[in-house]
């Protein structure tokens, strides 16, 4: 049985959410409200759960765990840039309390293919379409447009951000932890603001210059940090990542520039590539 200081933590939660969509929505800020819409829907489904085991003792209705593409959706959504599958999981927990279970991962892309496959048949003239807003996708190789093992993304982002070239995971981690910096001094105050400050403190080691032992631990200092090395390195990926999907419009179709290339189509645009 969940703890009283849970279910209030994840009442907190969701009226947080609420606050922060309205905002949004007064802003007439699409994405923004996109991405609270799907945070929104993990944070209920959660709270749900909570009262429901808090005042029966029990499972439920409400008892199953939010479906697996909602979670990931929200946590890509939270992070901006491709992320690997445990860096999604470790979000999950911070951001939402949920433990996602890499098995329930092995299957989601094939579903989402599929899925995305269904939506686009054939369909008679004024039929509904039955296409999602947003698919998770895998993050594809730069050259070979291959799907990247273990590494996911999302339909709604650019292609240039879904490839992923020689420098980009560096470019991607520098990106994410700003935006987390950013969702820190969004919502200081946040339930999930203490899991977070534990992430981003994982990652500040990782960055020159950005933890001073004797000032300690600064946002500022860490997000001027992630800054600096993305100065040295961004340009080049950028280019390099504009200059793969480029090609990728030119070779692929709309799935395979969403989902990836099959071996045999991998090998042959990668041998056009190199000329």
């Amino acid at each position: 049985m969940p703890s009283m200081a849970e279910v209030q933590a994840a009442m907190a939660e969701v009226t947080h959410l609420q606050q922060r969509l309205a905002a949004a929505l007064d802003a007439d800020d699409l994405g923004e409200v996109e991405r609270l819409l799907a945070e929104l829907s993990v944070a209920e489904k959660r709270r749900n759960r909570l009262l429901q085991r808090a005042s029966t003792g029990g499972g439920g209705a409400f008892d199953a765990a939010p479906p697996i593409r909602e979670q990931v959706a929200a946590v890509l959504g939270i992070l901006g840039r491709p992320a690997s599958v445990s860096l999604i999981r470790d979000v999950a927990m911070a951001r939402f309390g949920e433990t996602i279970q890499p098995s329930r991962l092995a299957s989601l892309r094939r579903d989402e293919q599929r899925s995305w496959q269904a939506a686009h048949r054939s369909a008679a003239p004024g039929a509904r379409s039955l296409a999602r807003p947003v698919y998770v996708v895998p993050a594809l190789t730069f050259d070979r447009f291959a799907p990247v093992r273990g590494m996911l993304a999302l339909s709604s982002w650019p292609l240039e951000i879904r490839l992923i070239a020689p420098a980009s995971a560096r470019v991607d981690v520098l990106h994410i932890i700003i935006r987390l910096i950013g969702e820190l001094s969004h919502s200081p105050e946040s339930p999930s603001a203490p899991n977070l400050r534990r992430l981003v403190w994982r990652f500040a080691r990782t960055i020159a210059g950005a933890i001073e032992i004797r000032d300690g631990f600064d946002y500022t200092m860490v997000r001027d940090a992630a800054e600096r090395e993305l100065q040295q390195i961004a340009d080049a990926d950028t280019a390099e990542r504009a200059e793969a999907a480029d090609r990728a419009r030119g070779q692929l179709d709309a799935e395979t520039q969403l989902f990836g290339a099959t071996m045999r189509l991998a090998n042959r645009t990668s041998t056009e590539a190199t000329g």
